[in-house]
């Protein structure tokens, strides 16, 4: 529970309350120095000062670490959204834009950065000069918190209740092998035979669920070859190392340059989806609502990013 000493605040507390709010929006003393304009040493008294006031500590900071605590989250969470709404209603009123600034952190699999978030990334720093973007590969929201996420390009729902996700994308998978390997090991005749077979995936299953003739068949799946990148599984597919799954569009690129062919066409895939994802419905930072909604409406040419998968530049412009 709040410990709010006093029924009354001054404003002192307020503007300390501001800069605490800020700083922990920005992820630091030294990133919410450059939104506000206030000195990080200036920030971090401001918090002190706050916490003596409080009674209470609301932040595990050193050289490299900047945490909340349970109190500075409770602070955080009841306070913030109220700033944000009356710099909203400020800046309606001013009828001026913000500057955005601070550092957007992305969490995406490889491909998504390899040939989508990278040049919608420079974009958007090019628009917005002060922001600085840092991106790290993940296929899913495990670490969200610990490693302080703000956007997250992830391929299969995340189980945490406070996250707000929003679908990319969907499509098709297929399996398919390269002429060369179908040559030397044979094409398999029904989803048993692919256990005997060399399968590749960068999805980290644990097995392949297919259809078969209306039936549900799990293939276990123990790689021979394992890499957490779609893009290098079908590069390695590519040079015959085995059955790989991948999206529809990007096998129809090779199968017409008569580089893959499709293995048992008449069994089911499962349909791989992709999803955005992020903390808060509310207290979302102002530069992260304008990256997320850039993402989204960039991410109209969803068949053109899949069949780019595996080549070595992005097509998508």
């Amino acid at each position: 529970m709040l410990n709010l000493k006093h029924a009354i605040m001054k404003a002192k507390d307020i503007s300390n309350l501001y800069l605490f709010c800020q700083s922990v929006e920005c992820g630091g003393f030294a990133a919410a120095s450059a939104k506000t304009h206030v000195s990080a040493p200036t920030l971090s008294r401001a918090v002190a000062s706050l916490e003596d006031q409080l009674g209470e500590k609301l932040v595990h900071r050193n050289a490299k670490q900047f945490q909340l605590t349970s109190a500075g989250d409770e602070y955080y969470q009841r306070f913030a959204s109220l700033f944000s709404q009356l710099n909203d209603q400020w800046i309606q009123l001013s009828n001026s834009q913000p500057v955005l600034t601070g550092e957007i952190r992305v969490s995406c699999p490889e491909p998504f950065a390899d040939n989508f978030l990278q040049k919608l990334a420079i974009d958007f720093m090019d628009l917005h000069p002060e922001i600085t973007i840092s991106i790290q590969f993940s296929s899913g929201t495990e670490r969200f918190f610990d490693d302080q996420i703000d956007l997250a390009i992830v391929t299969s729902l995340p189980h945490a209740t406070n996250l707000v996700q929003r679908r990319l994308f969907e499509s098709p998978l297929v399996m398919a092998a390269s002429p060369g390997y179908l040559t030397k090991y044979g094409a398999p005749d029904s989803t048993e035979d692919l256990i005997s077979h060399r399968l590749l995936s960068g999805n980290n299953l644990p097995y392949w669920e297919l259809t078969e003739r209306g039936k549900s068949v799990r293939i276990p799946y123990q790689p021979k070859y394992d890499i957490s990148s779609l893009r290098l599984n079908i590069e390695a597919t590519l040079q015959g190392a085995g059955i790989c799954m991948m999206p529809l569009a990007a096998f129809d690129k090779h199968a017409k340059a008569g580089r893959l062919v499709r293995v048992l066409p008449e069994v089911e895939c499962p349909t791989g989806k992709a999803y955005l994802v992020w903390a808060d419905r509310k207290l979302i930072a102002t530069r992260v609502v304008a990256f997320r909604d850039m993402v989204f409406e960039k991410f109209g040419k969803t068949e053109e990013f899949l069949a780019s998968i595996g080549d070595e530049k992005t097509k998508i412009e």
